[in-house]
């Protein structure tokens, strides 16, 4: 089978432009690799140029391009590699990452649909790039009394996967002239020869950043054929198993999980797998592929959200650990889109359909999620509650946003032998040749909304071939009307429609969409999420007016019966509705239920919301703190550079979550992000403390504080120099630029109050303390706060917290 692209007018002419833009005149032709691979890919994506996609896939692509890729600041992140010898500019050194995302998305945009806008930047950020090569090489963003410390390595790495996008997309040999030489670079420089440096000392998370150069230079031996390209990633992998180093594949193998894997890095570790993926099919090594489909499984079973991502705080969390809230930082973008990076090579590689499952979860859900629909900003982390925080600003997950979203139009439908696979089923048309025959694809549909699909097949001539139809895991019936005969698929599987095709057939697919719930269990007991076919969803704030409490509404378990609803204006496409059980003010902190409409959205469009829905059974009737599910900060963050040997006790989320069971801890002593900037290592009678923050002001007339747990090490505040102290904010909460981090050093703190009832004690005699025991500060008068805050001296190594909460 070969693929051919073609140009043709689309029916939806509103959806997509109704032509394939010509090629650019004078674009070389695709350059063609030097070194087959070992083991052939199954599937074969359609080439960019060779087909065109309409509906909400088309809608978000032209977002990702107009709002992103047209607007993101190239200079700034160019500059590291312009400035990198300046005196004073070692700062912009981070930024080095972003040049080769943004060529890797760009060139897969121009790919798909050509924009002479978006070609200019693509070429000045390619020329800067080559341009600033130094001549031994070197690609990166550090000054040379730097080279090869921090991040320098990962920086080369994104680097090389820019400009070889570029050169996929140009064939300009001075882009492979420029990776060539930074290859060789790498190879000199790195290994286990005498004189050779060691690759893990050179990157964070116990060398993981630095060894995932191990995929773009996998993709750079297959255009050179340089045998010390491919001894350089062999030597990557042995790499894994040295002193200090991440043992990636042996940890998988022996069946230990991604949890137990070096620090449990959940972006690096995945651009590993990326990497040990390429490797396998250049050489054939099993173990290679075991030990990432070892991690792939225990990921599905363990780590994966029903959103499609994984990590919370951007680790891979304890078995049973599935936090969501804002506070925990749930589903890092840059994972997000590896993991969906890395079901695609699987599926590739394999053609099987549980990874063109994994693909729908993630991108009807967790990544379409991070991207905001009307702006195109990007959201580093995407949790279940609250509004989204989205950012324009340069920052790793904003620049891996646009990479995923580039990549649907090679998610959509393939090639396999004989054969055209269907993966995600939307509006739009694909051209390719089967056994010489030009062969057009076209699919109309309203998916996800409605569940039927009609599949146009025509073709020059008649020719015998095969049209594999991905039936999704949750499908109700999936039936397809081929001419006089009805076939049916299995959820999950593979269907396949073999016949002679005349010249010109249609095929209808009708599917049943299912509403049903699924439970918050093992971390959130109390709770369900609503599903509707691929999609999860949401409670929009806006949409419910007459809800007060978005956090209690009820529904039972099971199917749902959902209605619905016309979208108004600027709203998302899809809205819902069903009859939920709702908790209204009754007087005296007590609430009334009552049933009334509650309507939901795809997670996709949430704006503002929750997830989360109450069980019917265990919807709570008392009012809610004016701080509930509010992001929390905590005087130091342990980073987690190096494994623990048990689950972290720092979660965030258990201040603000509404549980007394839960419970958040800080140590003075941890290694946070003041430290990895170079602070002094913390003391044991530093001052700690839990803060929250609010993205609009509340009034409170009361402040709880619910104490966390007390044990031989720690737990307690020490009150050697008086109670702890109950802090508030007047003004809005400075933050680092993706929303998550306070900068506390400019927020403005007033006393609201000692705990006088706290129990004397001193740093190493544990208290005479409940778990969960609170403590209730009630105001002089109300206060608009946009932040609170408990500080004071920890007792023994840390101190916890089980609830930090404004009242009214």
């Amino acid at each position: 089978m070969r693929i051919a692209a073609a140009a043709a007018a689309l029916p939806w002419a509103g959806a997509v432009p109704a032509e394939v833009p010509p090629p650019q005149a004078g674009r070389r032709g695709a350059p063609s690799y030097a070194v087959p691979e070992r083991v052939a890919e199954v599937f074969a994506s359609v080439p960019f140029e060779s087909q065109q996609i309409g509906g909400l896939f088309g809608e978000r692509m032209r977002t990702n391009v107009h709002g992103r890729l047209l607007a993101v600041d190239i200079e700034a992140c160019l500059s590291g590699f312009v400035h990198r010898d300046t005196a004073g500019s070692f700062d912009t050194a981070w930024l080095g990452e972003h040049a080769g995302k943004f060529l890797d998305a760009a060139c897969n945009a121009l790919r798909y649909r050509e924009d002479e806008r978006l070609r200019q930047r693509v070429e000045h950020t390619a020329r800067t790039l080559i341009g600033s090569q130094r001549p031994d090489g070197y690609l990166g963003t550090y000054p040379a009394a730097r080279r090869w410390t921090g991040w320098d390595v990962w920086v080369t790495k994104y680097t090389l996967i820019g400009l070889l996008s570029y050169y996929e997309l140009t064939a300009d040999p001075a882009a492979l002239q420029a990776c060539h030489a930074a290859g060789d670079l790498l190879a000199r420089t790195f290994g286990d020869a005498p004189g050779q440096r060691d690759i893990i000392a050179a990157g964070e998370h116990m060398g993981m950043a630095a060894t995932s150069v191990l995929e773009p230079m996998c993709r750079l031996y297959r255009y050179t054929a340089e045998g010390r390209h491919l001894e350089f990633c062999r030597y990557l992998v042995r790499a894994y198993e040295q002193a200090h180093g991440p043992r990636i594949v042996t940890t998988l193998l022996a069946g230990e999980g991604v949890y137990r894997v070096a620090n449990g890095k959940a972006y690096e570790m995945l651009s590993n797998f990326n990497g040990l993926v390429d490797l396998y099919r250049l050489t054939g090594e099993q173990r290679l592929l075991a030990a990432v489909m070892s991690g792939w499984q225990d990921i599905v079973r363990h780590q994966l959200y029903r959103t499609g991502t994984a990590s919370a705080g951007e680790h891979f969390q304890p078995a049973g650990q599935m936090l969501t809230l804002q506070s925990s930082n749930l589903g890092e973008t840059c994972v997000t889109v590896t993991w969906l990076q890395l079901n695609w090579r699987l599926l590739r590689l394999t053609g099987e359909a549980r990874f063109g499952q994994e693909i729908e979860r993630t991108v009807y859900n967790h990544l379409l999620a991070a991207q905001d629909a009307s702006s195109g900003g990007i959201a580093y982390y995407t949790g279940f509650t609250g509004r989204k925080e989205f950012t324009d600003a340069i920052l790793c997950c904003v620049s891996s946003g646009p990479r995923g979203i580039s990549l649907i139009p090679q998610l959509t439908w393939g090639l396999e032998k004989d054969a055209i696979l269907i993966n995600l089923y939307t509006p739009g048309r694909m051209h390719c040749e089967v056994a010489g025959v030009p062969v057009e694809v076209s699919c109309d549909t309203a998916f996800p909304a409605a569940g039927r699909v009609l599949l146009s097949v025509r073709a020059t001539r008649a020719t015998r071939f095969s049209l594999r139809l991905r039936v999704p895991e949750w499908a109700e019936g999936f039936r397809v009307g081929a001419g006089a005969d009805t076939l049916q698929g299995r959820p999950g599987e593979l269907l396949e429609v073999s016949r002679t095709w005349p010249r010109s057939s249609t095929l209808q697919i009708v599917m049943g969409i299912p509403a049903r719930t699924w439970p918050g269990s093992p971390s959130y007991p109390d709770y369900l999420m609503v599903l509707r076919g691929p999609q999860v969803l949401a409670l929009e704030r806006d949409l419910n007016p007459g809800i007060p409490y978005l956090h209690r509404v009820g529904i039972a378990p099971g199917p749902v019966a959902l209605r619905e609803v016309p979208p108004a204006a600027g709203r998302a496409r899809q809205v819902y509705e069903f009859d939920g059980i709702v908790g209204l003010p009754a007087g005296a902190g007590r609430l009334r239920p009552e049933t009334r409409a509650a309507r939901l959205v795809p997670f996709a469009d949430l704006a503002d919301g929750r997830v989360w829905v109450s069980r019917e059974d265990r919807l709570r009737a008392d009012v809610p703190a004016l701080t509930a599910f509010a992001r929390v900060n905590l005087s130091v963050l342990n980073l987690r550079l190096e494994p623990s040997a048990s689950p972290p006790t720092d979660v965030l989320e258990h201040v603000t979550d509404e549980d007394p069971r839960s419970f958040c801890t800080v140590n003075p002593r941890d290694f946070g992000l003041a430290n990895y900037l170079g602070a002094p290592p913390g003391r044991r009678d530093d001052p700690v403390w839990f803060a929250l923050m609010l993205e609009k002001p509340v009034e409170v007339s009361r402040i709880v504080f619910r104490h966390g747990a007390v044990s031989a090490t720690g737990g307690w505040f020490d009150t050697t120099e008086g109670p702890p102290r109950l802090e508030f904010s007047r003004g809005p909460i400075a933050t680092s630029s993706n929303d998550a981090l306070m900068d506390d050093s400019k927020v403005h703190w007033e006393l609201a109050g000692l705990l006088e009832e706290y129990p004397r004690t001193g740093p190493a005699a544990p208290p005479p303390l409940t778990d969960g025991q609170l403590f209730e500060l009630r105001l002089p008068r109300a206060v608009q706060v946009h932040g609170l805050r408990i500080v004071g001296r920890a007792g023994g190594d840390y101190a916890s917290c089980a609830e930090l909460g404004g009242y009214g």
